[in-house]
């Protein structure tokens, strides 16, 4: 006949490997982190050179080029409001 195990024993392998698993995946993380800004900053760089390949191309500046990329949000309407005179519903005091 074959022993059993402890199911504390089991409970305490389990628990590790689950510990092991955990480390792991945080060191995988942190690795992937780390690559992540590298590649980020590299693109960055890549498009920063296009940008000013272009713009010596055709003869405009970054700044330029600056405003007309930034967008205005919410702020703009679709339609504009006329501006009338407020009326006050109170008094004047003399």
């Amino acid at each position: 006949m074959t022993e059993q195990q402890d199911p504390r024993e089991i409970l305490a392998k389990m628990a590790a490997e689950e510990e092991a698993a955990r480390k792991r995946a945080d060191q995988l993380a942190e690795q992937n982190k780390a690559k992540r800004e590298a590649l980020l900053k590299q693109l960055r760089e890549d498009d920063l050179a296009i940008v000013k390949e272009k713009c010596q191309l055709h003869g405009f500046t970054a700044t330029d080029l600056r405003g007309a990329l930034k967008t205005k949000g919410a702020s703009t309407k679709s339609t504009p409001r006329k501006s009338t005179k407020s009326r006050s519903t109170r008094k004047k005091s003399t």
